[in-house]
């Protein structure tokens, strides 16, 4: 008998070559639901980045602030107050609808003032502790401001205050009979930045905190209301009030209208300055729905993977490569 040659053992060679090909395959299925997932969190991760570099600008307005001389800010401050004065009867316009001349002479001199701490650009911080807000003011209403903080609307009064001290029932000391107002907008639906999306949450009696030129005050909201961008009669001065107004956008995604939130003056404790400190981290509730979505994601593709790969391994078990060599005599 002669010996026959040894035949390839081609049954455990298709099985090992489709395994292959499964676990390929699988390797592009899970890296193209993770670059799903960076697609799904990128709003979030951008939007909270922005929120952070928001707050850390208003927090080293703060910081640099205290480096500041007093007579340096004392003499800003009065400065701003001066301008304040020479405002006249104030005909404010609509934050968005309207466009400043910013090569005017006036308005280059209008960015003068509270610019004694030009390494941030801004020209004071408000803090809004009831919604978690924490922003710098920047002078101006134009894109690239309100991309980046709150803006102050041209025309209206510096965020300085009346000068004068405080009474106990809140009046101003002198009180300057027209008045003082000083308007400050800030987007709602940014795409990347929450800014003052939560700003209809603010309800009367909440406070509000401002810091420009060394001086801190507290305001408390008064009024709040809704309106057509051509109604600006709320942004003028009412006698013997030192008020502040927030303006945003409204509803969310629309825009169609304006929230405008009315804020009075008050005795402040030095104990609140503490607000100053910073607000934390803002969440919304779209940011959850996005998480919760990812994290459901995470947990399904885990599962699947254990599932499929266990299996896999149960089923394959201990081989052995036979060569089908036999010789006979």
């Amino acid at each position: 008998m002669t010996d026959q040659p040894p035949t390839p053992n081609t049954t455990d060679a298709t099985p090992h070559r489709r395994d292959k090909k499964l676990n390929a395959n699988a390797i592009i299925a899970v890296a193209l639901i993770l670059a799903g997932l960076g697609v799904l969190l990128y709003p979030v991760l951008a939007t909270q980045w922005n929120n952070y570099q928001q707050s850390r600008a208003a927090e080293a307005y703060s910081q640099l602030e205290k480096g500041v001389p007093p007579e340096v800010l004392n003499k800003a401050r009065e400065e701003a107050q001066q301008y304040n004065a020479s405002l006249g009867d104030i005909d404010p316009s609509d934050a968005w609808t309207s466009s400043d001349d910013e090569s005017s002479p006036a308005y280059q001199r209008y960015l003068n003032y509270l610019s004694v701490l030009n390494e941030t650009e801004a020209m004071g911080r408000i803090v809004l502790p009831s919604i978690k807000s924490d922003l710098p003011i920047f002078h101006g209403t134009s894109d690239r401001v309100l991309a980046r903080g709150v803006g102050h609307l041209y025309g209206t009064d510096l965020p300085v205050g009346a000068p004068g001290e405080l009474g106990e029932d809140g009046a101003i000391l002198p009180a300057p009979p027209e008045g003082r107002l000083s308007a400050l907008s800030a987007h709602t639906g940014l795409q990347n930045a929450t800014l003052w999306d939560n700003l209809d949450q603010i309800e009367k009696g909440d406070p509000v905190y401002v810091a420009a030129a060394g001086e801190k005050l507290k305001y408390e909201v008064r009024d709040i209301e809704v309106v057509t961008p051509d109604k600006t009669s709320l942004l003028r001065r009412t006698p013997n009030k030192d008020l502040v107004t927030l303006i945003t956008c409204t509803p969310y995604g629309i825009n169609t209208h304006r929230l405008i939130i009315t804020a009075e003056r008050v005795p402040m404790d030095p104990q609140e300055e503490s607000v100053f400190d910073g607000q934390g981290t803002t969440w919304q509730w779209w940011m959850w729905a996005i998480l919760a979505a990812a994290a459901i994601i995470v947990l399904l593709l885990i599962r699947w993977w254990w599932k499929n790969f266990r299996k896999q391994e149960g089923e394959e078990g201990p081989t052995t490569s036979g060569t089908g060599d036999t010789t006979e005599s």
